[in-house]
């Protein structure tokens, strides 16, 4: 290896000098791109592309994918699409409602969020998260009016029936006789059915 060190130089100099000349591989490329970035090197990736929102409990798929809408979503932040891609970002459906778009039309620079939920509500923690995000990507005249939650539960109808076929005999005017069973004496009355019996001993 070509070495630049003088000849007077000392043992920590060439010690150093050995470790920092090896070819250490940096795969900017890859860690530059929210796919093929190392999951363990995600949050920085994430700090460096300015994610607003992040939550150390998202899968490694949500990670990615906020830290994918990131850019576009800072190219058009303060619009409607900006607030609607940084919520899809974090798995939650919302569509924004401007004032003017209301019947009847709402107060000025105002707006509503229409969330759809699917088979699952949303969470306090979760409305919690969805409101951070709003509000760092909304723009600075509008506020936020109110928020309607519409809650779709899909399920197959099963139907079931039974049918139950019997006869229920009654005897009357039964003559009992003592049926004599092991020196014990089986007596049948009249006017009760075959399966009320008594024993008498």
């Amino acid at each position: 290896m070509f070495d630049l060190l003088p000849p007077n130089a000392t043992q920590a100099e060439r010690s150093l000098s050995l470790a920092i000349g090896r070819d250490v591989p940096v795969p900017v490329a890859t860690v530059w791109n929210p796919d093929t970035c190392p999951a363990d090197l995600l949050p920085w990736l994430a700090w460096a592309m300015s994610v607003d929102e992040w939550d150390t409990n998202w899968t490694e798929a949500q990670k990615r994918a906020v830290i994918k809408a990131s850019i576009q979503v800072h190219m058009y932040k303060g619009t409607i699409g900006a607030v609607e891609e940084a919520a899809a970002a974090i798995s939650t459906d919302v569509r924004v409602q401007e004032w003017f778009n209301q019947q009847p039309a709402g107060d000025e620079y105002t707006f509503k969020l229409l969330v759809d939920s699917e088979q699952v509500g949303l969470t306090e923690a979760g409305m919690t998260k969805l409101l951070r995000v709003v509000d760092t990507t909304k723009n600075l005249r509008s506020h936020l009016d109110g928020v309607t939650v519409n809650m779709t539960t899909r399920a197959t109808l099963n139907v079931a029936s039974a049918i139950l076929v019997g006869h229920e005999i009654t005897l009357h005017k039964f003559e009992s006789r003592p049926l004599v069973l092991n020196e014990g004496a089986l007596c049948l009355y009249g006017e009760m059915a075959l399966s009320e019996t008594s024993i008498c001993i």
